[in-house]
C-alpha cells in the first residue's frame, strides 16, 4: 500500500477513534445526568415520606373523644373558623352573582356581616377588609402551606380567638402536627417507577460503553499498527536516499 494511501488510512482511524472519545464522554455525562435525577427523585420521595400537616383537634359534646381532622376552608367555617392574614384581610368566597357569600358554621349561625358603606366584613365587632378567595383555598394543600408558612391566620369566632398560626401552634391544644401518610404510596410508586427507568438507562449505557472500549481498543491498535508501517516506509525511502 502506498504512503498516501496509508496517511489516509490513518487519518480515518484518527477521525474513528475522535468519534467513539466522543461518544464515551457523551455516555459519561449521561451518566452524571442520571447521578442527579436519582438524587433529586429520592429527596422528592423523602420529602413526601416525611412531611407533616395540621390537624384540627375538637371534641363533639363534652364527653365524647378528642378527634382530629384535615384542615379545609369548608371544614373550618363549618367549625366557626374563619381564613385571615397579617394585613387585617380575611377570606371569602363569591357567589355566581358576584355577591360575597356570608359564612355560616355546621348550626346555621352567620359568622359575620358585611358593612354596605365601607364594604368591611365585620366578625366580632372587629373590621377587616374582604379578599377574593377564588375558590382556591378549598385546596387543602395551600390552606396547609398558608398557615406552616406564617401567611393564613385561623380566627376562632365562637371562642374569639385570633392569629392561631405558625408562631403559636406548639403550644396549642386545639391543633395539632401529624405525620402526613396520605401520599407516601403515591410518592414511593413515582419513585420506584424513576429507578427503574434510570436503571435501564444505565444498564444500556454500560454495554454501550462496553462496545466502544471495545471499539477503541481495536482502533488503537489499527493506528499503531498503519502508524508503525508508514513509519517504516519513510525508513525504508530515506535509506535508499542516503545509499544511493
Amino acid at each position: 500500500m502506498g504512503l498516501s494511501s496509508l496517511q489516509g488510512r490513518l487519518l480515518m482511524i484518527t477521525s474513528r477513534i475522535s468519534d467513539i472519545e466522543l461518544q464515551e464522554v457523551m455516555i459519561s455525562q449521561s451518566n452524571m445526568d442520571l447521578n442527579r435525577r436519582t438524587t433529586e427523585a429520592d429527596q422528592v420521595r423523602m420529602d413526601a415520606l416525611n412531611n407533616y400537616k395540621l390537624q384540627r383537634v375538637y371534641k363533639e359534646s363534652e364527653d365524647s373523644e378528642r378527634k382530629q381532622e384535615d384542615l379545609s376552608y369548608s371544614s373550618l367555617i363549618s367549625q366557626g373558623i374563619l381564613v385571615t392574614n397579617a394585613k387585617n384581610e380575611i377570606y371569602l368566597n363569591k357567589d355566581a352573582d358576584g355577591n360575597w357569600i356570608i359564612p355560616k358554621d355546621k348550626d346555621g349561625n352567620t359568622l359575620l356581616s358585611i358593612d354596605e358603606e365601607s364594604g368591611k366584613a365585620i366578625v366580632n365587632e372587629k373590621e377587616y377588609n374582604i379578599v377574593n378567595a377564588k375558590g382556591y383555598l378549598d385546596n387543602q394543600d395551600i390552606i396547609q402551606q398558608g398557615i406552616q408558612n406564617g401567611l393564613f391566620f385561623l380566627f376562632d369566632t365562637v371562642n374569639d380567638k385570633e392569629g392561631i398560626s405558625k408562631a403559636n401552634l406548639d403550644a396549642s391544644t386545639e391543633y395539632a402536627m401529624v405525620l402526613d401518610t396520605s401520599d407516601d404510596a403515591r410518592a414511593q410508586t413515582e419513585y420506584d417507577n424513576i429507578i427503574n427507568s434510570i436503571s435501564r438507562e444505565e444498564n444500556q449505557n454500560d454495554m454501550d460503553l462496553k462496545s466502544l472500549e471495545t471499539q477503541h481498543e481495536v482502533a488503537m491498535k489499527e493506528y499503531e499498527e498503519v502508524k508503525n508501517t508508514i513509519e517504516s516506509n519513510i525508513d525504508r525511502t530515506f535509506s535508499l536516499f542516503t545509499n544511493a
